[in-house]
């Protein structure tokens, strides 16, 4: 059974019971996905129960680099923001990763860390990090892409919630995810007339959801261009899950790890569209989804699964509880 050296007084069990999971981010959507898929995955093998915390870092805290902080004491870094006891803490990106030290080296709580925060891995009790990122060490979970909350029974209930919205509409049913620009690249029209011209040529039902980073000119465009199209208006109840447990092939831009992570854990094939044509990280992991089938270059056709969905999220999960000496 895990014990650890509280700083206010002896060895202590925190592991008589099973455990509290708090999943801790700076509130950003694909770090709140990723602890909350983690910390979802723990708590089933586990026994344990799990919680999700936004926290508004202060400046004080984001203004020095992780590996900064986690050399000075680590009561610097808890007095800045309040949370709530747990027996595990679960933290995405590098604005939190000081919370998530603080509390492993205080021994309020295990710290297991999402992503290369910048502070040695030796200093959390685990770190769950895509290979592609090149982070090693005996503590270190390397994954094929990035965790996430998609499990079967999440795809399950997202079919029934969408069923009247998706169900009548003309197979095949493509799901397309688009991101968008990044700091080193834009999105141009020419690349959304050429994504449009794609889309058009497969048939059947286009369902199109657009993140932030798009635009909204480029999706008016496409909503010019594909008049057919079910686009999610970024209003209305997000259609997510429901797109993908509908869709009979995915069809995900090349611009975001997590999407192309989460696409390529569905049971529907998936095609990667150039949108941005990114090298670099971004380009090694796609070419690694590649080489695992679970994944292809779009080539102007539905793509085909040539291998089971990843179920890296899960695998984590329980080497996360390994790590951590619990049953699971």
């Amino acid at each position: 059974m895990a014990k650890e050296n509280d700083a206010n007084g002896p060895e202590r069990d925190i592991f008589s019971a099973p455990p509290r999971i708090l999943a801790l981010t700076d509130g950003r959507a694909g770090n709140v996905a990723m602890a909350e898929g983690v910390a979802q995955a723990v708590a089933r093998h586990t026994g344990g129960a799990w919680d999700s915390l936004p926290v508004a870092v202060p400046r004080t805290l984001s203004a020095l680099p992780p590996r900064v902080w986690s050399m000075l004491p680590a009561s610097m870094a808890l007095g800045q923001v309040v949370l709530p006891e747990a027996n595990i803490v679960i933290g995405a990106g590098r604005r939190v990763a000081p919370l998530v030290e603080a509390l492993e080296r205080t021994g309020r709580a295990r710290g297991v860390q999402v992503l290369d925060s910048g502070i040695p891995p030796a200093r959390f009790a685990a770190v769950v990090a895509p290979v592609h990122d090149k982070l090693t060490g005996q503590n270190v979970v390397t994954t094929l892409g990035s965790v996430h909350r998609i499990t079967p029974e999440w795809l399950d209930q997202g079919r029934e919630e969408w069923r009247e919205t998706f169900a009548a509409l003309p197979s095949p049913r493509i799901a397309v995810l688009l991101g968008g620009a990044t700091k080193r690249r834009a999105v141009t029209p020419k690349r959304i007339e050429a994504l449009a011209t794609d889309l058009a040529a497969l048939g059947g039902s286009l369902l199109i959801t657009a993140s932030r980073r798009t635009g909204a000119e480029n999706v008016a465009r496409l909503q010019v261009a594909l008049p057919e199209a079910w686009f999610w208006d970024g209003i209305s109840p997000n259609p997510y899950a429901g797109m993908l447990a509908w869709a009979d092939a995915v069809i995900v831009s090349d611009d975001s790890v997590n999407m192309m992570s989460e696409a390529a854990s569905c049971p529907a094939p998936v095609a990667v569209w150039p949108l941005l044509q990114e090298g670099g990280k971004i380009a090694t992991f796609r070419d690694a989804l590649y080489a695992a089938g679970v994944a292809h270059a779009f080539s102007g056709k539905l793509p085909e699964r040539n291998a089971p969905p990843l179920t890296e999220t899960e695998r984590a999960a329980r080497e996360v509880v390994a790590l951590l000496g619990l049953r699971g």
